[in-house]
């Protein structure tokens, strides 16, 4: 029986932070090899390579890891959508409608004391509206403020991180490769005996 296989650990994670360098410093990216100053670098310090920022929106190259702040933002978000959603139920159902002020026309006395009950409908109504156009300006900033988020650490799609292992084994591997071809006894040496 044979003994089960060990799963090897990669040499770094799948966790890549971003740095910028300067434009002085700039090299190819990896992918449209356009100059880049972003730089996708593994934890740890095991790989590092230049990309465009373009390309870290795509998520069949990396998905970026979402960090508290930016979980905190989309949940307020969604409690901002949900609340607008109510709000505008509540408006609608307070709305006066223009058939209540043809009527208002032709109310005696008594019923224009009711009126005044309508007002108080009617600044429930504007109250209403002026909290939902907050609600919509605050779900806007939160919107800009999300779109605008900047990640600083990305996941690498698998495929493109199982490219970056082979890249890293390669280059161990060259680098082992030219230790031994300077070592003694690499090479066949040429035989030093005396022909007869």
């Amino acid at each position: 029986m044979s003994k089960p296989q060990q799963q090897q650990v990669p040499p770094f994670p799948n966790k890549y932070q971003v740095r910028l360098v300067a434009s002085s410093d700039s090299k190819p990216c990896i992918i449209c090899y356009k100059p880049a100053t972003t730089v996708l670098l593994a934890e740890g310090n095991g790989d590092f390579f230049y990309t465009c920022q373009q390309h870290l929106k795509d998520e069949q190259f990396a998905n970026s890891i979402h960090p508290q702040e930016y979980t905190d933002l989309v949940n307020s978000q969604k409690e901002l959508t949900t609340k607008k959603v109510q709000l505008e139920k509540d408006v609608e159902l307070e709305k006066p409608y223009i058939w209540n002020k043809v009527t208002g026309y032709w109310k005696n006395d008594k019923e224009k004391s009711e009126d005044s009950k309508n007002n108080d409908n009617l600044s429930k109504y504007e109250k209403l509206k002026n909290e939902l156009k907050e609600v919509m300006k605050e779900l806007d900033e939160k919107n800009k403020l999300i779109s605008e988020f900047k990640f600083k650490q990305y996941k690498l799609n698998q495929d493109i991180y199982k490219n970056r292992l082979m890249i890293h084994q390669k280059k161990v591997y060259g680098q082992q490769r030219a230790v031994k071809i300077q070592q003694e006894g690499f090479f066949p040496s040429a035989p030093s005996h005396n022909l007869e």
